[in-house]
């Protein structure tokens, strides 16, 4: 009897612990009630399109996943000290999660990505616009990422990346000629001004450039109107010339392994969100622009508006980048984004 009841009782314990287990197993794994919080870095200035993009991804973010999902947003590459390269790395290892950045700032990684920045790739902000909502783009952009465990979210309109200057009005490529001119840190650009337009072009990260133009280390600088205006370089720069050389875009990255071990639901909200907000900020552009350009103008900045033959002079004296980058970027690849855009 007495070994009979020792076997009852171990039974019981057996099947207390198994049913224990099982609960203990189901609670762990429904990750979907967990908090989630995305870290989110950006190249821009707090308010400026690409902050303001942001903010409405993560609000979009919140909505959907009932305040499960939190994404906390860091301007001026800070998650990164303002370095724009090292924000790539750590999107790659997973300190951050999702980088917001101008594609050609992945160029040190890959030369495809300097195809974005190609003078007059996109001869309008319609061109650009498609070329962004190209599946062909889409599929190609991701193939070059996926070796450096990213995925990309998404890609809009930032606006064309304008000259600005604090010396004198610019109407020609040779007015250019000496000039301290700040561009990123992509060969692609310090070969445009350098050899093309006769420029001394300085690499440096955006978060030194205020000072620098303030303190005459640097003449001028290049970079759509909006981020010229939330960045405040209206205070140490006079000079605006709209010559819409290059269109810029903007590119949402994320660690893939970040991405992929969201669980299904989650993904498809962050993955759907990004793609609304990036929309949010292509129509916030289109509706601002025109009005940030006439608000500095009223506080004393000069815009030039180029002919139609100076915009020429500008496309020719450039044009030959196209071959010169050529192998690097390869021409298949130019020959896609010129014909998606279309």
């Amino acid at each position: 009897m007495r070994k009979q009841s020792i076997k009852k009782i171990i039974a019981f314990l057996l099947i207390g612990v198994m049913i224990l287990s099982l609960v203990g197993c189901g609670g762990s794994g429904n990750s979907s009630d967990k908090a989630v919080t995305i870290r989110m870095s950006h190249t821009q200035a707090p308010n400026s399109v690409s902050d303001l993009t942001a903010k409405e991804f993560a609000r979009l973010v919140s909505e959907r996943s009932q305040g499960k999902i939190k994404v906390d947003i860091y301007s001026n590459c800070g998650l990164s000290g303002g370095d724009l390269t090292k924000a790539i790395e750590m999107v790659q290892t997973g300190d951050i999660d999702i980088h917001s950045a101008a594609p050609a700032n992945i160029a040190n990684f890959d030369a495809k990505f300097y195809v974005f920045w190609l003078p007059y790739l996109f001869p309008t902000v319609e061109d650009l616009v498609n070329a962004t909502k190209n599946e062909a783009i889409i599929a190609e952009v991701n193939s070059w990422l996926s070796p450096m465990n990213m995925t990309m979210l998404g890609l809009n309109n930032a606006g064309s990346r304008q000259i600005t200057n604090s010396k004198k009005e610019i109407k020609l490529p040779e007015d250019l000629k000496g000039m301290n001119i700040r561009v990123p840190g992509a060969n692609l650009f310090i070969d445009l001004y350098k050899n093309y337009f006769g420029a001394n072009p300085t690499a440096m990260d955006f978060s030194e450039v205020y000072t620098a133009l303030q303190q005459g280390t640097i003449d001028g600088q290049e970079n759509p109107i909006s981020v010229f205006s939330s960045s405040k370089l209206n205070e140490v720069q006079n000079y605006v010339t709209l010559w819409d050389g290059v269109r810029d875009t903007t590119i949402w990255v994320m660690n893939n392994k970040r991405l992929e071990g969201l669980t299904p639901e989650d993904k498809i909200i962050i993955e759907e969100a990004a793609i609304e907000a990036m929309e949010w900020g292509n129509k916030y552009l289109a509706e601002n622009e025109e009005k940030i350009i006439k608000e500095l103008e009223e506080s004393g900045t000069i815009f030039t508006h180029l002919t139609d033959s100076e915009i020429q002079e500008f496309k020719d004296v450039s044009s030959p980048i196209y071959d010169q980058y050529a192998d690097q970027i390869g021409q298949e690849v130019i020959n896609l984004f010129r014909n998606a855009s279309k």
